[in-house]
């Protein structure tokens, strides 16, 4: 029956019969290892029954024993994914050699349209890499493709940057500090997601993509406004009412803007306004203009002996600038731009940037800079906690002008300042993790729990986001503080007249002669030094 034997040796038989192995072992002492030299020989044998050679060789009884089957010629094989298929040609070297090799392409083809590998068959190049026992790519699939997910592009604010413009014709100080929008302004918009594009095995199965993650548009509902524009798969924000672009908590909203068309004067009355202020001229004298948000005068003459402007939450510009009269009181909680400041009282908890010159002023401030070389500090008291900048201080009158820099604990604040970095760091981290948590779900058929959950997610996403953006503000001005020289600083870019005291953290000096070069005061290690 078993007739066809195919290798021999002193120990042993292989028997090919029916596109079956078997092995005959008829003499002790054969080593095991030794078999895999025949399988060399025989590339097309599929060793099946491995425990049952190794007993066969063992007991060497005589009987026929069945060890594998029979590879095909040309075995086709796909990876576990499904996305690549193979071919290997189960011959020897010598048989491949001597076979015809368009011959051979042309049973590789046959075995591929006779197999369920279907997509992705590339062999123009097999006939030049074909190998014996080699595994070959022959087909490959498409991996699936995610759709994009939703982007949002929101109304900018751009950061406040003054600019002082000066020539024959115009003498400006420049800046835009509210953002008024009129009712029905675009405000944002949202890119829909899209859905994926499917992917493909060999087999020709559909393997499903995921739609793109959507985002909230986080907007406030009594004074924003969205549509849907089906035409270009985006939902657009409006403005519901004309007011003054604002983000609170990284919602964006349209607050309250009172617009005074001239003057604030007994025409308007004084104002105690709950949003932002825009004057398109001035404020007569006596008059009180308060806001919880910015103020800002645009008139080129400024103000004069007004009683008070202040903005509770906010900044200030007046962009011609404050002839105070020993009067007026500006008062903000951000910043102060103005064009000059002249016998008036500023309080601000952020920096008063002043454009030309401040006379007889008394000024506090975290910071005073007149930062144009022909920028002018003449008379007043001038007090600040970080740093006091002008082109010259003082006058050839040698009016008495007073500088006080409180000072700062450098050690402190680049503590915080190390803080607000790990911080930072720390929440991009966070946000990072957010994303890819986010990511898992499917815009589609989200079950009532998992659209909470998502919800969550988002809510907190946005939450740490808005963290970050107020945290890079903070970085900001931790930086300006840090580049002050010791630990308080007085800075002058041109000159400095006698008559001048500055005292820095309680270490005083006066000048008393005229000095015609920058220089800079400070104090470390609780010494005054001059630079």
């Amino acid at each position: 029956m078993f007739s066809n034997v195919i290798y021999s040796n002193e120990y042993l038989e292989l028997i090919e019969e029916e596109e079956q192995y078997y092995v005959r072992v008829f003499e002790k002492g054969y080593n095991l290892n030794d078999f895999n030299n025949i399988m060399l020989q025989y590339p097309r044998i599929n060793l099946t029954c491995f425990s049952a050679l190794t007993s066969a060789i063992a007991l060497a009884s005589g009987k026929i024993i069945k060890i594998g089957i029979k590879k095909p010629l040309v075995e086709l094989s796909v990876s576990k994914d499904r996305l690549k298929g193979y071919v290997t040609l189960n011959m020897t070297t010598e048989e491949f050699d001597s076979r015809d090799k368009s011959e051979l392409v042309e049973i590789v083809m046959q075995a591929i349209q006779h197999s369920n590998i279907v997509y992705g068959i590339d062999v123009h190049d097999i006939v030049n890499i074909i190998q014996p026992l080699k595994k070959i790519q022959i087909a490959e699939g498409v991996l699936p493709t995610r759709g994009n997910d939703a982007e949002i592009k929101l109304y900018k604010i751009e950061e406040v940057r003054p600019q002082m413009v000066e020539n024959e014709a115009v003498n400006h100080y420049e800046l835009n500090l509210i953002n008024k929008v009129e009712k029905g302004t675009w405000l944002g918009e949202r890119i829909e997601p899209k859905e994926g594009v499917p992917g493909k095995t060999v087999w020709g199965e559909i393997i499903p993509a995921q739609p793109g993650r959507q985002v909230n548009l986080e907007y406030d509902k009594k004074t924003v406004t969205e549509r849907y524009d089906a035409k270009q798969d985006k939902t657009i924000l409006y403005a519901k009412r004309t007011g003054a672009v604002i983000y609170q908590n990284n919602i964006i909203g349209v607050c309250n803007c009172l617009e005074i068309d001239g003057n604030v004067s007994f025409k308007t009355g004084n104002i105690d306004f709950d949003g932002f202020v825009d004057i398109k001229n001035s404020i007569e004298d006596n008059f009180i203009v308060k806001a919880d948000h910015d103020i800002q005068v645009m008139g080129d003459m400024g103000v004069g002996s007004v009683d008070t402007i202040e903005s509770r939450d906010g900044s200030i510009y007046i962009r011609g600038g404050i002839a105070g009269k020993n009067k007026a009181k500006i008062i903000c909680n951000g910043d102060l731009y103005t064009k000059f400041a002249s016998e008036c009282t500023i309080v601000c908890d952020g920096t008063v940037n002043i454009g030309s010159y401040a006379i007889n002023c008394n000024i506090k401030a975290k910071e005073v800079k007149l930062e144009s070389y022909k920028s002018r500090i003449i008379g007043g008291n001038i007090e600040a906690s970080i740093k006091v900048q002008a082109g010259e201080i003082g006058n050839r009158t040698e009016s008495y002008t007073k500088i006080t820099v409180t000072g700062f604990e450098r050690n402190k604040i680049k503590e915080e300042y190390d803080t607000i970095i790990l911080t930072i760091k720390k929440v991009k981290e966070k946000i990072s993790l957010l994303k890819q948590k986010l990511s898992i779900y499917s815009a589609a058929n989200l079950s009532d729990s998992q659209k909470a959950d998502f919800d969550k997610l988002n809510d907190e996403f946005e939450y740490y986001r808005d963290s970050l953006k107020k945290l890079y503000n903070k970085q900001k001005k931790y930086v300006s503080y840090l580049h002050a020289k010791g630990e308080g600083e007085v800075k002058v870019t041109n000159c400095l007249y006698p008559n001048v005291s500055i005292s820095i953290k309680s270490c005083n000096t006066h000048c008393s002669k005229f000095l015609n070069t920058p220089t800079t005061f400070y104090v470390l290690n609780k010494e005054l030094i001059k630079a």
